[in-house]
């Protein structure tokens, strides 16, 4: 016998009683529709253009949002999977387009598939009766719920800042891949082989002479803020992985030595990371994989991406949780690595630092320091500016200094260790305690593992080897073309006015163009979507003007990419 019933009212309609160690109604037993009319009629949602309804009952209340709130989202939120099932049962027409969501891990897949660039917030209904069943459930999922459209709008703002220098950097980086080793052929090529991910966190010191005797037991992989401090102890990685866009990240490779493990660079790398790198090249690009509402897997890539691999072979997708370490993990994943072993992952500020001595971090604040000032004081003095927090330390000993984007970091390889199909060992030794890892000390973890039949270093030539696109012709059609397309919007852009813009507009939404100058437009087509009463006039003008100064930037790009590839 399940925890409801389902009962007939005088008005002909069906309600719901919940038997806890009370009954509560969860709608009315006489007339729930009219009931659900009222309560909506008082409900005021604001701009919010998502409603998220706190209890699911019988959905009453949902149809009559619906009504009262045409072109609104609807979210349902329900502690018990019973509810939903009766729902769909009894009343399935209410539940049409409504996504409904009985758990945190549900949130991103639910809720794909609404439209961040409208989205003007989210107002929460509580259905009395159903929050109060579970009132401290209702509010972490509302709470989670505000949360996921906070990232979603932050990854919005971030693609917007960036576009420009990604787009850049990718056409910057593209050439090299008729010489560099696409990612994807190292797919599944160490199945079953142990990998490590090396990170720059201050515990990283006490594992750093270990990983030399680790490298022919397991891949280790560090991120590019780890390598100079490697390349100080003379321990050498597998691979080197760098996707910092900016400038500055060339910093973590000056005055290494001559002899460089194999990097792998994102395509929005910095260019000159990849131009200067003095070992081998391996290139991959960070795309993400969702399942929408519908079933259907998604895959959304980096700006310019769908457009190049029109003309180049994939690479092969590497996805990223925000951070260079959290791309390494979906990297041993593709690889086929089994265990994954984390060290130098302290997520927090272990011993009042911020990253093991050693990196180029380091490099440059021992620069700063004098007789009144020392490294601690300026740890200190980066530390204070950020949003602490205490965490849980590794091994359940005490606490430990975090900050907020630690902690979403930690959530992340937490969520992520508890879904993959493959063993996450934390053996930083340090930092903060990880959720659903295995903890204990690098060399337990190493000792539990065999070594494997050909070296991790022979896997990586075998499996390299011949692997890179072999003829640019095809990519350098498609600069051309491009170019081509461009020159007629320029022409078009060099007698503005209402017909021409309008021209501008329609030329640009041809696919072929749309795929090369929409990633330098998004933030404007946003605006307007988000401004729908904005006159059509001016609206056109808005968006011819960006799209002119689009395409001004991508031929002189092009332009350069055209260079390069015919000189290749």
């Amino acid at each position: 016998m399940g925890s409801y019933r389902v009962q007939d009212t005088p008005s002909g309609s069906r309600t719901l009683v919940y038997r806890g160690d009370t009954e509560i109604k969860i709608h009315s037993a006489y007339d729930p529709a009219r009931e659900a009319d009222r309560a909506a009629e008082s409900f005021t949602r604001g701009r919010a253009t998502v409603i998220v309804a706190c209890g699911l009952g019988l959905a009453w209340h949902l149809e009559a949002l619906r009504r009262r709130n045409p072109g609104c989202s609807l979210v349902a939120v329900e502690r018990d999977r019973e509810v939903v099932a009766l729902a769909r049962e009894i009343y399935p027409h209410f539940l049409d387009g409504v996504m409904i969501v009985t758990s945190p891990a549900e949130i991103p897949d639910a809720l794909e598939n609404i439209d961040i660039a409208t989205f003007r917030g989210a107002a929460v209904y509580q259905h009395r009766p159903s929050y109060l069943i579970d009132r401290e459930f209702y509010d972490v999922m509302a709470a989670d719920i505000r949360q996921y459209f906070t990232s979603r709008l932050s990854d919005m703002l971030t693609r917007f800042e960036f576009a420009g220098r990604w787009t850049e950097n990718i056409l910057g980086n593209i050439h090299h891949a008729y010489s560099a080793t696409p990612v994807c052929a190292l797919f599944g090529a160490f199945r079953g082989m142990p990998g490590i991910i090396v990170s720059a966190g201050p515990s990283l010191r006490k594992n750093i002479a270990l990983l030399r005797e680790a490298r022919e037991k397991a891949l280790v992989v560090c991120v590019d803020t780890a390598f100079k401090i490697m390349e100080k102890h003379a321990v050498s990685p597998h691979i080197v992985m760098t996707l910092d866009a900016q400038r500055h990240s060339v910093r973590h490779f000056l005055g290494v030595a001559d002899r460089a493990p194999l990097l792998l660079a994102d395509l929005v790398s910095f260019p000159a990371v990849l131009r200067d790198y003095r070992g081998a090249r391996m290139l991959g690009t960070t795309s993400k994989y969702y399942t929408d509402a519908g079933g259907a897997l998604r895959r959304e890539t980096t700006p310019l991406m769908d457009w190049i691999e029109s003309a180049v072979p994939p690479v092969g997708d590497i996805q990223s949780g925000g951070s260079v370490a959290t791309s390494a993990f979906d990297l041993l994943l593709n690889l086929g690595c089994d265990p994954i072993i984390l060290t130098g992952q302290d997520l927090a500020y272990t011993g009042r630092e911020i990253h093991c001595s050693g990196s180029h971090h380091n490099e440059e604040w021992i620069a700063m320091t004098d007789r009144f000032r020392n490294l601690d004081c300026i740890n200190q003095g980066v530390i204070r500016k950020r949003k602490i927090k205490r965490v849980e330390a590794f091994g359940g000993r005490g606490e430990v200094v975090a900050d907020f984007v630690f902690d979403l970091y930690r959530g992340w390889f937490a969520d992520s260790a508890r879904k993959v199909p493959v063993r996450v060992i934390n053996a930083t030794e340090g930092g903060a305690r990880i959720e659903h890892t295995a903890e204990m000390s690098l060399r337990d973890a190493l000792a539990a593992v065999k070594a494997p039949r050909n070296s991790p270093s022979e896997t990586i030539v075998r499996a390299a080897k011949g692997a890179a696109a072999d003829n640019p012709a095809r990519l350098l059609s498609a600069v051309e073309e491009a170019l081509a397309d461009i020159d007629g919007l320029l022409a078009l852009g060099a007698d503005r006015g209402a017909e021409n813009d309008a021209r501008i507009v329609d030329e640009s939404e041809r696919p072929e163009i749309a795929a090369v100058l929409g990633p330098l437009t998004g933030k404007t087509r946003v605006y307007l979507a988000r401004h729908p009463e904005l006159d059509g006039e001016r609206a056109a003008s808005l968006l011819a003007g960006d799209i002119i100064a689009a395409a001004g930037k991508m031929r002189k790009h092009l332009s350069a990419l055209r260079d390069r590839l015919a000189h290749l």
